[in-house]
C-alpha cells in the first residue's frame, strides 16, 4: 500500500482533505465569471428533470456546478479511496452519493459497485432525483460506455451531456487528463440538447446512441473550450470507440 493510500485511509486526514475540498470548490465558483450557454440551459434541465447528467471524467471538479443548484441531483463517486475525499467534501453540502463506478471487466464490477449503483441510480430517478456521473468508464478517457445509455433506456430519463471550462486550471497528463480548475476565472458552463434513449432500444440502437454521446460529448466539451479563449488546450477522444463499449 502506497503512503497516499496509507494517508487517505486516515479518517481524520480524509476528512480534513473533504472539507478543504469543499472549500475549495466553492471559492472557486463563487470567483468564477459564468458563461451559460446556451442561455436556457438551466431552464431546460429544470424542465426535463429528474435528468441523467453526463460528462467527460477529467472535467469532474467543478461539474455538480454545471447542474442547477435547486435541483435535487445525487452524483455517482468511485469506491476508492481519493474518490471518498470527493464523496465526503460533496457530503459536507447535504447531498446522498453513489459510490460506485463502471469497469471494462466484467470481474471487476461488482467490487467497484457497478451493478449495485446501476440499481440506486434507477431508484434515485423514480423518487424524482437527477443523477450526475461521468460516460466514460476507466481508463480510457472520452470514450462514452453503455451504462449511461442503459440507464436512460430504463428509466424512461433523458441524458443532458454537460461540461464545466475554466480558462485557468491546472490540467495533468494522467488517463483522463484531469483539471483541477482554479480561482477567478471566466467558465464557460456547457448544456448539449438532451439526448433520449426508447424502451424498446435494441443492441444496434444502443450501440449507435453510445458513439452518438461520445461525440456529443467530445463537441460540447470542444465547443466550451473554444469559448473560453483555450481551444488548443482541448484533446479530442480516441479515434477507436470500440474501445469502452461495454463500460
Amino acid at each position: 500500500m502506497g503512503l497516499d493510500r496509507k494517508l487517505l485511509g486516515s479518517a481524520a486526514v480524509s476528512s480534513a482533505l473533504s472539507h478543504f475540498l469543499a472549500w475549495y470548490v466553492l471559492g472557486v465558483f463563487r470567483t468564477a465569471r459564468l458563461n451559460i450557454v446556451p442561455s436556457d440551459a438551466f431552464d431546460v434541465a429544470r424542465a426535463e428533470a429528474p435528468a441523467i447528467f453526463t460528462f467527460w471524467h477529467g472535467l469532474a471538479m467543478m461539474t455538480p456546478r454545471a447542474v442547477p443548484l435547486d435541483l435535487p441531483i445525487v452524483p455517482m463517486i468511485a469506491r476508492n479511496a481519493a474518490a471518498g475525499v470527493v464523496a465526503g467534501a460533496v457530503g459536507t453540502q447535504g447531498i446522498r452519493t453513489i459510490r460506485a463506478s463502471g469497469s471494462q471487466r466484467a470481474r471487476t464490477l461488482h467490487k467497484k459497485g457497478g451493478a449495485a449503483g446501476f440499481r440506486q441510480a434507477l431508484r434515485e430517478l423514480e423518487a424524482g432525483n437527477s443523477v450526475l456521473m461521468t460516460a466514460d468508464v476507466p481508463k480510457i478517457s472520452q470514450v462514452s460506455g453503455k451504462g449511461v445509455i442503459h440507464l436512460a433506456r430504463l428509466s424512461g430519463r433523458p441524458i443532458i451531456p454537460i461540461a464545466y471550462v475554466s480558462r485557468y486550471g491546472l490540467r495533468f497528463n494522467n488517463w483522463d487528463r484531469m483539471v483541477v480548475d482554479l480561482p477567478f476565472s471566466p467558465v464557460t458552463l456547457r448544456h448539449g440538447a438532451p439526448v433520449r434513449v426508447p424502451a424498446d432500444a435494441d443492441n444496434d440502437a444502443v450501440e449507435r446512441l453510445r458513439r452518438f454521446l461520445t461525440e456529443e460529448l467530445d463537441r460540447i466539451t470542444q465547443d466550451a473550450y473554444e469559448r473560453t479563449g483555450i481551444a488548443e488546450k482541448f484533446t479530442p477522444g480516441p479515434q477507436n470507440q470500440d474501445l469502452a463499449a461495454d463500460g
